[in-house]
């Protein structure tokens, strides 16, 4: 028996650490980039903006300031990396440019850009920092799945399917803040499910911190976790007719460890802007800078919907970019439009909602907490300005909801993994969703919303594509912008023969835990029959 057991642990190692490495090897075959150490003025040549890794100004201003203080010893930008990063721009009151994102994201990927570096590959080893967090995603949701009691096999390919079958895979081979805003909230649900104790505690209050330093809307998202942790601190007790408050004032002082994050942040505001209270999105941004070095505030708001100057700088506060008139059209655009909806990029994650049923019958406290995030985040970005979230593939800022619907397809694939029909569909579903996932994240996230598509065949004259077939055409007119497959295989390989390798290497994954899910469960009714 003892040597049945040995080789049954040998075999879930293999199959474990087989796992890890085909997760790495997708995202070194997805992760996007060039080859070489560009200078402040190469990066806003075609080859590294528009043709490159830097399509989006997401990337590129949040690249620009990494740059500049790794570079330029400098938070404020040179007016060579100012052109590479307008719009996003803000000019402070000495004149100096300064960034528009929030500088967690850029300070926390210094690790792969110094690495990069050395191997002369600067950019893809920044990049390479958003697969790392995004391949941390998919072992944390394994972590939480089975801690919620569900089958290991079935919690690996519920983070695989997060990862590899939704618009996340698209925003983890470059550089964008969803993945490390998803690491902290899913770190953050497993250290409350994990531990109880003061320690435990601290992180929490620190992580909640630091995510406003990555995304100021991360504040909202974490906002229900720092509730639940709160009350661990402070409970109500009923004596007879009235409520008694106690508190464990020890507790209180594990709230200090928020002062790391705050003090980050204030250090960098007053240092960019000369305020510490000034917030980055708050500012008015500059279109262009011109030859003379001269900027030229942006006013695209105004041109779109005829607003005055004045009233796009009174909109420009925290909560400003907030409308409850615009929740319904966004609620649609994140759910069921042809450009950014969840039925048409990741249908396969909208099983996750049984799951989430399931747990509620098992853990009604943990799963109204992961409904409350759910909730937020879906409100929240559906009242946003731009739900769309300007030019993007599928919808970005619902990563943290993939993730967490991801969870409960973990308890789902665990639960009803004996009903073929069941299986069927979730196989039908990953296929389509893997394939749709990875055209994204080996060609381009420059989607145009629908609503613009009209004034943009206008321009150009030519038929405007806005939903994933736009990314199948530019992979057969444009091949793809992964690394891998610009320095050394485009010359062995065309662009849909490596779209298919990748994507056949994340179906047979997905296929095979699938397969191995379904027969682990039914051994297991034969053991206990």
């Amino acid at each position: 028996m003892k040597l049945i057991q040995d080789n049954k642990n040998l075999i879930s190692l293999v199959l474990s650490a087989t796992f890890v490495v085909v997760c790495v090897i997708i995202f070194a075959l997805g992760v996007r980039g060039n080859y070489g150490n560009p200078s402040s003025r190469e990066l806003s040549f075609s080859g590294w903006k528009e043709d490159g890794p830097f399509e989006l100004s997401p990337e590129r201003g949040r690249f620009a300031l990494l740059y500049s203080f790794m570079e330029d010893h400098s938070l404020n930008f040179s007016i060579p990396l100012a052109r590479f990063s307008a719009p996003d721009i803000a000019v402070n009151s000495k004149g100096q440019y300064a960034s528009l994102f929030m500088p967690g994201v850029s300070f926390l990927v210094i690790p792969g850009y110094v690495l990069g570096k050395y191997f002369g590959a600067s950019q893809v080893g920044t990049f390479a920092m958003i697969s790392i967090f995004a391949l941390a995603n998919i072992f944390l949701i394994r972590a939480i799945v089975i801690r919620l009691g569900a089958n290991k096999i079935a919690a690996s390919l519920a983070g695989f399917t997060f990862v590899f079958a939704t618009p996340a895979f698209a925003y983890g081979v470059t550089l964008y803040q969803h993945h490390i805003s998803t690491f902290i909230i899913l770190l953050s649900l497993y250290i409350l499910l994990r531990w109880k104790n003061a320690w435990s505690l601290g992180v929490i209050w620190f992580l909640c911190a630091l995510s406003v330093v990555i995304d100021n809307p991360n504040f909202f998202l974490m906002l229900p976790i720092g509730i639940y942790a709160l009350g661990r601190i402070i409970s109500f007790e009923k004596i007879k007719t009235a409520y008694v408050m106690n508190i464990k004032p020890v507790l209180f002082l594990t709230l200090i460890t928020v002062a790391i994050p705050v003090g980050f942040f204030l250090w960098f505001n007053k240092a960019s802007y000369g305020n510490p209270l000034q917030l980055p999105g708050t500012s008015v941004s500059v279109a262009e800078i011109d030859e003379n070095g001269k900027s030229v505030e942006a006013d695209t708001k105004s041109i779109l919907t005829g607003s005055s100057r004045d009233e796009v700088s009174k909109e420009k506060t925290a909560v400003g970019f907030f409308q409850t008139r615009n929740l319904l059209n966004g609620l649609y655009i994140h759910t069921l439009s042809p450009d950014r909806g969840i039925l048409r990029f990741a249908p396969v994650i909208l099983l996750g909602i049984i799951g989430m049923v399931l747990l509620y019958r098992r853990n009604k406290e943990f799963a109204n907490l992961l409904t409350v995030i759910i909730g937020i985040n879906v409100l929240l970005y559906s009242m946003w300005g731009d739900p769309w979230g300007g030019w993007a593939f599928g919808s970005r800022y619902l990563i943290p909801t993939y993730a967490l619907l991801a969870i409960g397809l973990g308890i789902v694939l665990s639960k009803w993994s004996k009903k073929i029909w069941f299986l069927v569909i979730f196989a039908f579903l990953f296929v389509y969703s893997a394939g749709v996932g990875t055209l994204g994240a080996l060609t381009s996230n420059v989607n145009p919303p629908q609503v613009q598509v009209l004034q943009l065949e206008k321009i150009s004259g030519t038929i405007q594509r806005y939903s994933f077939d736009r990314n199948w055409q530019f992979l057969n007119e444009s091949g793809s912008k992964s690394f891998i497959f610009r320095t050394f295989a485009r010359n062995i390989f065309s662009a849909q023969t490596y779209y298919f390798s990748v994507y056949g290497l994340i179906v047979i994954t997905g296929i095979f835990m699938l397969t191995m899910l379904a027969i682990n469960i039914n051994k297991q009714e034969d053991i206990k029959k």
